[in-house]
């Protein structure tokens, strides 16, 4: 049926959500204009619904084609009522039938504008869900796993996370893993670069909660004197920037760690480097590790860490250390995989095989069936 007031199909049109995008990176915004990009092409006619002010600018490149609904943000309870109320009208002007809301749980907003435009809300959860009982009180996990009852539809990136969802959710749980494109050259992890060094990589946001760099130059320095021919380089933004830091200088070390901002396009960084780190307390999908990963570097992160383990196979495409918290198993990691050049060649071939399971193409088809059959059948379809 065509709405002869828009001049287009209802069945096609489809809203994103993301909190804001404007000027920041990330790999959820990056997602969301991913995905916005592959719809588009996969025939939807895609509109982007978020917080930002009128004035922001993507830091990711979109299409010209999506249309991005920049509703502002005021703190309050009134300007909560407001959002909900400005949500709802662009997509009940827009006639989108499904709306598909990236880190929802926690925005009542979200799903308060959904339900008064009767939109199908499929509820993109891009963090493994131990998070509620790592981050918060029991109340906030409460709440948040409360208000997905209210979603059609949930997606999650990996099947070992459905099974730490409530029982009554996870019939309309979806797996569907990032995309990871394939790069066009892969690193070199056992040579070393023309002055002779060696570059240990994290890519990330810098928090002290989720992702904890602090961790990683902790371990770095136990190890730095026993590999004097390596430095570690950081990349990312986030507000542990000055603690992390204080902490380099801390350690006395500060010409063996750089800190870099974060940029577009990594690929370059990949390539130059030799083994890649991520000490993060829970991921859901890491784009870095994956990407680093799929350029051919071994990566090391924690056992314990949901989002981690799942992508990085011990003894094959990198290292894990024991636990969750020990910066002490960390170094014995790093120290073990800086060491042996042969093993982190060996284990680099496989970390670039494994991810050409997650090929873009097949993602984002998935992205479309489960819109189109959410829109057709609501929360219930399989």
């Amino acid at each position: 049926m065509v709405d002869k007031q828009l001049g287009h199909p209802h069945k096609d049109v489809v809203a994103l959500y993301f909190h804001r995008l404007g000027g920041k990176g990330g790999g959820a915004p990056r997602m969301v204009c991913l995905l916005a990009d592959a719809l588009l092409a996969r025939g939807f006619i895609v509109h982007l619904v978020t917080w930002d002010e009128p004035g922001a600018e993507l830091f990711y490149p979109l299409s010209p084609d999506v249309k991005w609904h920049r509703l502002g943000f005021r703190v309050g309870a009134a300007d909560k009522l407001r959002r909900a109320w400005a949500a709802a009208k662009v997509l009940r002007e827009n006639g989108a039938r499904v709306l598909v809301g990236f880190v929802v749980s926690g925005d009542r907003t979200v799903f308060a504008a959904a339900k008064l435009a009767a939109t199908k809300l499929v509820a993109a959860e891009r963090n493994a869900p131990d998070m509620y009982r790592l981050r918060g009180g029991p109340l906030d996990r409460w709440l948040s796993l409360a208000c997905l009852h209210l979603a059609d539809r949930i997606a999650v990136q990996f099947p070992t996370f459905i099974r730490d969802y409530p029982s009554t959710l996870r019939r309309r749980i979806e797996v569907i893993p990032n995309p990871v494109p394939a790069p066009c050259d892969h690193a070199r992890p056992e040579q070393p670069d023309a002055a002779g060094r060696f570059t240990l990589l994290a890519v990330s946001r810098l928090d002290r909660v989720q992702k904890r760099l602090h961790k990683l130059v902790d371990a770095f320095a136990i190890v730095a004197d026993r590999h004097p021919n390596w430095d570690l380089l950081v990349v990312g933004d986030g507000p542990d920037d000055v603690a992390l830091r204080r902490l380099v200088a801390d350690h006395g070390i500060s010409r063996r760690i750089r800190l870099e901002k974060s940029i577009q396009d990594v690929s370059s960084i990949y390539l130059r480097c030799h083994l890649f780190a991520i000490p993060s307390r829970w991921e859901g999908f890491s784009n870095a590790l994956a990407e680093a990963l799929a350029h051919g570097l071994p990566a090391i992160g924690f056992r314990e860490a949901p989002g981690v383990s799942e992508l990085i196979a011990d003894g094959q495409s990198g290292w894990l250390a024991d636990g969750l918290d020990d910066e002490a198993k960390l170094a014995e990691a790093l120290d073990e995989a800086m060491g042996n050049d042969a093993e982190r060649a060996r284990r680099a071939a496989n970390a670039a095989r494994s991810m050409t399971l997650y090929a873009p193409d097949v993602q984002f088809d998935r992205w479309a069936d489960l819109i189109k059959s959410t829109r057709e059948t609501g929360r219930w379809a399989n």
